[in-house]
C-alpha cells in the first residue's frame, strides 16, 4: 500500500486483511507538498520487492503525483498491477482542505484528472476504498 492518507491506509489495510490479502509493506507518504518519497519512487521500491505481487495506491486531490505515476505505468516503468483509489471526489474547488497538499492548479491535481490518468494507463480504479479488495482479486 502506498498512501497519501493515514486514515485511509488503516481502513484499506483492514479491508484487505478481511478479504484474505496481506501486505508486504505500507508506505504513508502524506499529503503535504514536501515529502520524502513520491508515489512513483515508492512504487519503484515495490516493483523491486519480490514479496509484492500488486500495488494499492491511495491518492487524493492536489498535486500531480498520481498523474506522474500513471504515466510511468503506461510507459512500462512499473509492471506490477496497480489498483488505485483517489479521495476527494466531492471536494469543493477553491475551498481549503486539511493540508497544503490539496492544491489544485490549471486542471491538474483534480479528482477527474487523476481518475482519467489512471484509467488511460490501464490502472483499475476503485470507486470507494472498500472496492479495492475485489479489484485486487482481478489482477493477482
Amino acid at each position: 500500500i502506498i498512501s497519501r492518507s493515514g486514515t485511509l491506509t488503516y481502513e484499506v489495510a483492514n479491508s484487505l486483511v478481511k478479504a484474505g490479502f496481506g501486505q508486504s509493506t505500507a508506505i504513508g507518504i502524506g499529503g503535504d507538498p514536501i515529502i520524502g518519497l513520491t508515489l512513483f519512487e515508492a512504487a519503484m521500491l515495490f516493483e523491486e520487492d519480490k514479496d509484492t505481487k500488486a500495488i494499492v495506491v491511495i491518492g487524493e486531490i492536489g498535486g500531480v503525483m498520481e498523474e506522474q505515476l500513471a504515466e510511468a505505468y503506461a510507459k512500462g516503468k512499473i509492471t506490477k498491477p496497480i489498483v488505485a483509489y483517489v479521495a476527494g471526489k466531492h471536494a469543493v474547488p477553491g475551498k481549503r482542505m486539511g493540508h497544503a497538499g490539496a492544491i489544485i492548479m490549471m486542471g491538474m491535481g483534480t479528482y477527474e484528472s487523476k481518475i482519467n490518468a489512471f484509467k488511460k494507463a490501464g490502472i483499475l480504479v476503485a470507486r470507494t476504498p472498500y472496492e479495492i479488495p475485489s479489484l485486487l482479486s482481478k489482477v493477482i
